[in-house]
């Protein structure tokens, strides 16, 4: 199950879009409104993203590279009644990673969304390889286990791992318990969002130790956790 934002200033055309995904199990967020979407898309978490862009501005391409630049990773999807092979070709060099001309086939549509999801998701797990991340005091070392704080191996389990790898991946984002279960440890996962408090307590046990400026997990009352880089503290003259 992904989450899809829809975009698209035809009514008629969110709700077909949005049946075609809920019936295939997604979550929709559909909306007319250009600037709605830029909100949902930074405070929310996204897999895909479905767009018209000749409805949205004088500039739709310009639109689809803000998106863009607010994660370079998630797939951007182009609907539009435009076929011409100049428009496909511009949009595709520039912003898009596919585009469907209307009307849609409900099948090809479906397959298409899930071509996308799926190449997405190997992108994901090639930078899990690929990739390590370090923000501040605190480095991961994804394929080694462990992570390095203030030069201080700390080794972890590959649910700590998962999960401080999220947080840190979204770093100065709010994300609630759902949401992390699902970026961390995927959609299959057995458990409770309780499951995250639990390994959150780990994880500050066997980092905070180590740090010098504070943990940078937050905790947020009511809506879930939050990796804040820690402000240095002043130096007393």
């Amino acid at each position: 199950m992904a989450t899809v934002l829809t975009l698209d200033k035809d009514v008629l055309q969110l709700e077909v879009l949005a049946s075609l995904l809920k019936h295939e199990g997604h979550r929709v967020h559909p909306t007319a409104d250009p600037e709605a979407a830029l909100a949902i898309l930074q405070s929310s978490l996204v897999d895909l993203v479905i767009i018209e862009p000749a409805t949205q501005r004088p500039d739709g391409i310009r639109l689809c590279q803000q998106i863009r630049q607010l994660n370079p990773y998630r797939p951007l999807m182009i609907v539009s009644e435009r076929g011409d092979e100049e428009q496909i070709f511009k949009t595709m060099m520039v912003a898009a990673d596919d585009y469907m001309v209307k009307p849609l086939s409900p099948r090809l549509f479906v397959a298409h969304v899930h071509a996308l999801l799926r190449r997405a998701e190997q992108v994901r797990g090639q930078r899990w390889q690929d990739q390590n991340v370090a923000i501040g005091e605190i480095s991961l070392s994804l394929q080694q286990m462990h992570a390095v704080v203030n030069g201080q191996r700390v080794p972890l389990t590959p649910r700590e791992l998962s999960l401080l790898h999220a947080l840190m991946e979204n770093a100065n984002r709010v994300l609630n318990r759902d949401q992390l279960m699902r970026i961390a440890w995927g959609d299959h996962f057995v458990g409770t969002p309780k499951a995250v408090d639990v390994y959150v307590q780990r994880l500050r046990r066997k980092i905070q130790p180590h740090l010098t400026a504070g943990f940078y997990i937050q905790s947020l009352r009511g809506f879930g956790y939050k990796f804040e880089i820690p402000r240095p503290q002043p130096v007393a003259v």
